[in-house]
């Protein structure tokens, strides 16, 4: 037990003494898509729209704090093997997120996170003071080297969601058309103001985007869509999710939904919520040939 707690104090010591980590010259965007409620595509989003911002030539790092892991699952044909792990970050064992990305096969985009012993990190980070901003401070630097970093949260709203929160620029909530849904992007709504009162993290609402839209369900659609209009006007975003099972496969596949099914509704509905959102997160649009190539690319691929 001694020497385990020796061991602990020296790797510690370690770490704070150590040479800072090598900034870069960029300074991201931090967006957080969160939801109080399940299965209404949070994680879906995340994926796809931080590949969408790749092919279009953004630095893009994509955190998974969900400890379901679904990132892996739905990039793991895509994932470059690595070290380390977020849970060695926000325990304090490592100091910056950059220290535990993983590349992919997406020239623009990383990957940290997709691990299940984030269950049992948040049990210890509840004990922590200032256990919210952990998060935020571990990617100063990190940020220096992504135009955009987006946070894939828990389908709730514990220590890791609050984390997420206190380090996002903006917040994305997804909702699909159910009652229980639109409780969610209340709770969701509520905790902001909450961190906005009594922590004075200052996080702007980039949107709330209406997903797994069945246009047979015609009714329900139109009146749970007016009561999201009503309360939250032109918070929700232009574009909507469809019912789409090619992004059901794509995520069995280990896929993004542009690599899986290029011409499908749920691949064109992605595009179109990237090109919406990208004013919104002042990504000025990249010029160099190289991201032209990529996004006429893309562009073709999905249009015909």
């Amino acid at each position: 037990m001694a020497l385990d707690l020796r061991d602990r104090i020296t790797s510690r010591l370690k770490n704070l003494v150590s040479a800072p980590l090598e900034r870069g010259t960029r300074q991201a965007i931090t967006v957080a898509i969160a939801s109080s409620k399940g299965g209404v595509g949070k994680t879906t989003t995340a994926v796809n729209l931080s590949v969408a911002y790749a092919l279009k030539g953004f630095r893009v790092l994509l955190i998974d704090l969900d400890p379901q892991a679904h990132v892996a699952a739905s990039l793991r044909s895509e994932i470059h093997s690595g070290h380390g792990s977020l849970t060695d970050v926000l325990t304090g064992k490592l100091r910056e997120v950059r220290e535990v990305v993983r590349s992919s096969r997406w020239d623009n985009l990383d990957l940290a996170g997709s691990e299940k012993q984030l269950a049992e990190t948040e049990t210890v980070l509840s004990a922590k003071i200032g256990k919210e901003l952990i998060l935020d401070g571990a990617l100063v630097a990190t940020r220096t080297h992504y135009d955009l970093i987006i946070i894939d949260c828990p389908p709730n709203l514990g220590t890791l969601t609050l984390n997420a929160l206190c380090a996002a620029d903006q917040l994305l909530v997804p909702t699909d058309m159910s009652v229980l849904a639109l409780e969610g992007v209340g709770d969701i709504l509520s905790a902001l103001d909450t961190l906005r009162t009594r922590l004075s993290r200052h996080v702007d609402l980039l949107g709330i985007l209406a997903t797994r839209i069945d246009r047979r369900a015609t009714m329900v659609n139109n009146t749970i869509q007016q009561s999201m209009g009503d309360l939250y006007g032109n918070h929700m975003l232009q574009t909507s999710v469809p019912q789409c099972s090619a992004l059901n496969k794509a995520h069995l596949a280990g896929k993004p939904i542009f690599e899986f099914a290029r011409t499908s509704t749920g691949a064109l509905a992605y595009a179109a919520i990237a090109d919406e959102l990208r004013p919104k997160l002042g990504l000025a649009p990249i010029v160099n040939e190289a991201a032209k190539i990529a996004t006429a690319r893309v562009t073709a691929n999905v249009r015909h």
